[in-house]
């Protein structure tokens, strides 16, 4: 514990009389009180109410929000059962770069710089790392992206890269819509390709 941290304040006697009083008479859980507490003129935070509602008994733990929830992590079993791939950009003065990574051995089959993200640019560096895994005696099975415009339609009929995976025999899975896992993994995976 630092010495020069704010010591920990706990709520006023008057502060208690209050949230009960509000809480009486809505009888709201903890942050429907907080705000109605605001709407009222009284300061109180979030978590503090919260902790009071625990200590008196006014709200009960939910077992299911205690344990961490569990992230799939993706590690197939076989190398070329699972190819991962997207696009990133740093800054708006870095180019795109497009980075293609086999799920069970995490080796980078090709990646590539360019100054668009494109559906032709996705094509020719997966050409590249159906190459690569090859040389290696593995076929790609299945390609996972996002569900970004180089890679997914998202109006009716398939884009152009899923019309090539389709013509190589290759499955494709898509990602659920705004996965942190995927962003996080691959944005992990390009820091460490432009060291």
């Amino acid at each position: 514990m630092k010495k020069e941290r704010r010591p920990k304040i706990s709520l006023s006697e008057q502060q208690e009389r209050i949230i009960d009083e509000v809480w009486k008479e809505t009888r709201l859980g903890a942050r429907l009180l907080y705000y109605e507490l605001q709407k009222r003129g009284y300061s109180i935070p979030l978590n503090k109410i919260h902790r009071y509602f625990r200590e008196t008994g006014k709200t009960r733990e939910n077992p299911k929000k205690q344990k961490k929830r569990k992230r799939c992590r993706y590690e197939r079993e076989h190398s070329g059962s699972l190819v991962h791939g997207d696009w990133h950009r740093t800054s708006e003065k870095h180019p795109y770069v497009i980075v293609w990574m086999d799920d069970a051995s995490r080796k980078l089959l090709s990646y590539g710089e360019f100054e668009h993200a494109t559906a032709e640019n996705s094509i020719m560096t997966m050409k590249q790392a159906i190459e690569t895994a090859a040389k290696f005696y593995v076929d790609i099975k299945a390609v996972n992206t996002d569900r970004g415009s180089q890679f997914y339609s998202n109006k009716k009929g398939i884009s152009a890269f899923e019309r090539f995976l389709t013509e190589q025999g290759i499955e494709f899975i898509p990602s659920r819509r705004n996965n942190p896992q995927f962003r996080a993994e691959m944005a992990a995976l390009l820091t460490a390709y432009r060291q």
